[in-house]
């Protein structure tokens, strides 16, 4: 039974953000929002590309899925200029906020890795550093922090490019 009100949860939200025209629109939101807060046991708004879940710990805010840094990504990460952004989200609550982050680079992942490293060497504490290689592919593996900012970045061998994640912690 749960899973079939979550699979209705998704399907309504999926139609709620794809929408029609706006009295459909509204329509659609608010029964949305009523089911989804049914299932979640809190308020849930949708508002364009961003949905709010308040309940009794505070409210949880996700935005995103577009191909730009959503609303208050910390300006003090490095971003590579030749690394475009594929899509990126963020979820923020009582706690903080996490950001996601997804690119693609035709930059070799080795390359990529040594100007992160480069970058961070000024201000940035190092947690963690990890490679492995088989073969041509490589996959780098970086952990970092500065002040209240923890951020993980991975870089992975993609055809002749490279993929990368970066799931970033503001608290």
């Amino acid at each position: 039974m749960k899973r079939l009100l979550l699979g209705l949860l998704v399907a309504v939200l999926a139609l709620t953000v794809a929408g029609c025209s706006a009295a459909e629109d509204k329509i659609g939101e608010e029964i949305g929002e009523g089911i989804a807060g049914a299932v979640v046991g809190g308020d849930v708004e949708v508002e364009g590309d961003s949905v709010t879940i308040s309940g009794e710990d505070g409210d949880v805010a996700i935005e995103g899925g577009g191909a730009e840094l959503p609303d208050g990504f910390p300006d003090d990460f490095p971003m590579h200029d030749e690394v475009p952004v594929d899509s990126a989200s963020s979820i923020s609550g009582t706690d903080g906020t996490t950001y996601y982050v997804n690119l693609t680079s035709e930059l070799p992942p080795g390359e990529l890795h040594d100007w992160y490293k480069a970058e961070f060497a000024d201000g940035w504490t190092e947690v963690s550093d990890v490679s492995a290689a088989d073969g041509g592919d490589e996959t780098y593996i970086m952990s970092v922090t500065k002040g209240d900012i923890e951020a993980s970045i991975t870089m992975a061998s993609e055809g002749a490019g490279t993929q990368m994640g970066i799931i970033l912690v503001t608290k």
